[in-house]
């Protein structure tokens, strides 16, 4: 078995802050590992944008180059963040939806987009 199935996936989540009116700035934070609940920054923008989608792009395309595959998401090694039991009736749950959401995919819209809040360039 290879070391990059083993890996698992990392709780990565990107936000949207004002702290002035009209201001936006996108911030990118780590869940930790030991699942207490804490989170630390990994990234935040360094000026603010007009608009709170022009954030969201931003910060997309900077999550965006955290990961290497964009197929499997951001990975950490097994070692650093061990994954929780799982019972044998969330992986059918999740096999279900998983079809499911590949029987009813939309086409993809033409040109690169990061993740329908802008185009990438």
């Amino acid at each position: 078995m290879s070391a990059k199935s083993q890996d698992v996936l990392r709780r990565v989540a990107l936000h949207v802050e004002e702290p002035r009116p009209g201001a936006f700035e996108w911030v990118l934070t780590e869940a930790d590992s030991l699942g207490g609940g804490q989170w630390k920054v990994l990234k935040r923008a360094r000026k603010a944008s007009a608009t709170y989608k022009v954030s969201m792009a931003d910060g997309l395309i900077a999550l965006q180059s955290l990961i290497e595959d964009l197929d499997t998401g951001p990975r950490a090694p097994a070692a650093l963040e061990p994954e929780p039991p799982r019972r044998q009736a969330d992986k059918r749950a999740a096999r279900s939806v998983a079809g499911a959401r590949t029987a009813e995919a939309p086409a993809k819209p033409p040109g690169r987009t990061a993740f329908g809040f802008g185009v990438l360039e």
